[in-house]
């Protein structure tokens, strides 16, 4: 599922898994993202939460015990709930639950406007 929103001469669709922006065109139908070929590269925009990169051996420590938490976190890989939309902009939100607190032991909400 995709929301799109518009305002004056651009239009932006965001993919509702992983809130990723898929889609920035103007009026003369100019795109500005990668098209998210996956010959090269099959992602378009995609959020990195809760961390950008990779920690040491994809883990780290909190309260002594070990977590372990893939390249770029797992926001991307999540559905976001649509919260609010207007014609000209959108609100997506996850939060965190008991498949995030067993890679992410933090309680959440992340917000996308």
């Amino acid at each position: 599922m995709t929301t799109t929103i518009k305002h004056g001469n651009l239009s932006a669709e965001i993919k509702h898994f992983g809130a990723e922006l898929i889609s920035l065109k103007t009026n003369q139908n100019r795109e500005y993202i990668w098209e998210g070929n996956p010959e090269f590269w099959g992602k378009h925009s995609p959020i990195l939460f809760p961390i950008v990169g990779t920690l040491k051996d994809n883990s780290f420590y909190h309260n002594e015990i070990e977590y372990h938490l893939s390249r770029h976190g797992f926001a991307r890989e999540m559905l976001f709930e649509l919260i609010h939309a207007t014609e000209n902009s959108a609100t997506f939100s996850i939060q965190s639950s008991v498949e995030t607190i067993k890679v992410y032991p933090f309680i959440f909400e992340l917000q996308l406007i």
